[in-house]
C-alpha cells in the first residue's frame, strides 16, 4: 500500500467539518484526523494509526499536530508497528510504560526531602503566584525552617517537629515571625498533601496559638510634637541625606518603604506634581498616583543632586535599589541604649518623647495626623492606597482626586511648619509659597 500521501500543506489547507470528523489517509494505517469545527477551538488534527492485532482492530495515538509534525506521527507510527510484528500491542505497551511512570514519579515524591519539596513548591506554585517571587518565602525557609528538618523525608516529619522550628522562633522573641512560618508550613503540607506526597499533614491542628499567638497590631505614630522633635534631632545624628531624604518622603507621601526606595524617577511628574507607583509593586496590584505638596517636591528636588541614576535610592549596584533593611538599620542603631560594634556611635540621637519608633511606622503617623487635620476618613483612605470597607465598598467608586490633592497640600504645610519649627497660630491654616522649579 502506498505510504507518505499527506504533506504538511495539505494539513495546513485541510477544512474541518462542522458536523462530523474527516479522516484523511497518509497510507500504511496512518490517518490525519480533522476533529469537526467547535466555536473558539480553532483547527485540531490527531494522528492515529490503525492496525489489527489478534483480529481485533486498534488506534494508536501518533501526536497532534502541529505539536507533533507529520515526520514525527509516521515515526511513532513506524516504532509501534515493529512492536506489533513482535506481538506486541503497542496500545497496551504505552499503557504500561505509563504506569511504571506514574509509579516511579509517586515513588521518588514519597523520597522527597522537605527541602526537595519546598523547591518543588517554589518552582511550581511561588515563582508565578507570589510577587517577589517567592523571595521573602524562601527567606523565612532558608533561615528557620530547611537547616533543622530540611534533609527529612516530607513523609517523615511529625507534628513535634514543625512545633519545634516555630517554638525555636518564638522563644527567641520573633513571635510574629513564628506565626508566618507556621503559616507558610501549613501551606507547603496541603500543597504537599494534594500532590501525594505526603499521607498526613503534620502542621494539622496546629493554630497561632501554639506558635507566636496572637498578634497585636502595631499602632506607633509619631505626634506632632514628635515629628517636630524628629526634625531637630536629624541634623546631629549623623543620618545619611538619602536616609533623611526617605524619611520626609514616607511622612509626605503615605508610601510604603518598599515603593519609596524601588521607585524610579521615570515614575515622578514633577512639573504635574504626581507620582504613580506603578501596579507590579504595589501591594494591592494596583497603580497609585500621589500628589506631591510642595514638601515632598524640594526633598525629591534635593535627591536627584544625590541619586542622578534612574533609581532614587541606589544601592551598591547602580542597577540595584538601596536596601529598605539598611533604611531601618540606621534608624535603630540611633535609637540603642548602647551602640553595636561596627555600627553607627550615635546611639540614642533619634529617640523621641514617645520612645521607639520604626521606619514603617511613617505611613501610619501620615493617616493619623491626616485625620487630627480635619482630612476625612475615606480620603485618608484613598491617600493610602486603601480600599474602602463596607457600604462604601460596594457604592463609592470614585478616586476623591481632587480631594486627595487638597490633602496632601494641607500635610505637606503641616510638616514644612513641624519641620522649620514654626508655631501654628490657633485657627490659621499655615501657608507656604512653592518653591519655583
Amino acid at each position: 500500500m502506498a505510504e507518505k500521501l499527506l504533506t504538511e500543506k495539505s494539513l495546513q489547507a485541510a477544512k474541518p467539518n462542522p458536523h462530523r470528523d474527516r479522516y484523511l489517509a497518509d497510507g500504511g494505517g496512518l490517518y490525519a484526523r480533522v476533529l469537526a469545527a467547535r466555536a473558539g477551538t480553532g483547527k485540531r488534527i490527531v494522528f492515529q494509526w490503525r492496525y489489527k492485532l489478534n483480529g481485533r482492530t486498534r488506534y494508536f495515538h501518533c501526536g497532534t499536530w502541529p505539536h507533533a509534525s507529520l515526520a514525527e506521527a509516521r515515526r511513532r507510527r513506524d516504532d509501534a508497528r515493529r512492536l506489533r510484528d513482535q506481538g506486541i500491542d503497542p496500545v497496551g505497551e504505552k499503557e504500561r510504560l505509563e504506569a511504571e511512570r506514574r509509579a516511579r514519579e509517586q515513588a521518588e515524591a514519597l523520597e522527597k526531602t522537605v527541602r526537595g519539596l519546598f523547591e518543588d513548591w517554589h518552582r511550581r506554585y511561588l515563582a508565578a503566584k507570589r510577587k517577589d517571587g517567592g523571595a521573602l518565602v524562601r527567606q523565612f525557609m532558608e533561615a528557620d525552617v530547611l537547616p533543622y528538618i530540611g534533609e527529612l523525608k516530607a513523609r517523615d516529619v511529625r507534628r513535634a517537629q514543625v512545633v519545634e522550628v516555630v517554638d525555636r522562633i518564638a522563644d527567641r522573641g520573633a513571635k510574629r515571625k513564628a506565626n508566618a512560618v507556621l503559616s507558610l508550613l501549613k501551606q507547603l503540607f496541603a500543597w504537599a498533601l494534594a500532590r501525594g506526597v505526603v499521607e498526613t499533614d503534620p502542621t494539622q491542628g496546629l493554630k497561632r496559638e501554639h506558635a507566636g499567638g496572637r498578634e497585636s497590631p502595631r499602632e506607633r505614630n509619631l505626634t506632632f510634637d514628635e515629628i517636630a522633635e524628629l526634625a531637630r534631632k536629624l541634623p546631629d545624628a549623623n543620618v545619611p541625606e538619602r536616609v533623611q531624604a526617605a524619611i520626609w518622603l514616607l511622612l509626605a507621601t503615605g508610601a510604603r518603604v518598599g515603593e519609596l526606595v524601588k521607585a524610579r524617577w521615570s515614575e515622578f511628574d514633577l512639573d504635574a506634581e504626581t507620582w504613580t507607583i506603578p501596579a507590579e509593586r504595589s501591594k494591592n496590584g494596583k497603580p497609585h498616583l500621589i500628589h506631591l505638596s510642595a514638601f515632598a517636591l524640594d526633598w525629591l528636588r534635593r535627591l536627584r543632586e544625590l541619586s542622578p541614576g534612574t533609581l532614587l535610592f541606589e544601592g551598591r549596584k547602580s542597577n540595584e535599589p538601596l536596601s529598605e533593611k539598611w533604611i531601618g538599620k540606621c534608624l535603630r542603631d540611633r535609637q540603642r541604649a548602647t551602640p553595636l560594634r561596627g555600627r553607627s556611635r550615635n546611639s540614642g540621637a533619634l529617640v523621641l518623647a514617645g520612645g521607639e519608633w520604626r521606619v514603617h511606622d511613617l505611613r501610619r503617623t501620615m493617616a493619623s495626623r491626616m485625620g487630627d487635620l480635619g482630612i476625612a476618613p475615606h480620603v485618608i483612605e484613598k491617600c493610602l492606597n486603601h480600599a474602602l470597607e463596607g457600604l462604601l465598598r460596594v457604592y463609592q467608586h470614585q478616586e476623591y482626586l481632587p480631594e486627595r490633592k487638597a490633602a496632601f497640600e494641607r500635610w505637606g504645610q503641616e510638616l514644612a511648619r513641624l519641620a522649620t519649627g514654626q508655631a501654628a497660630p490657633p485657627n490659621v491654616l499655615v501657608l507656604r509659597r512653592r518653591a519655583q522649579a
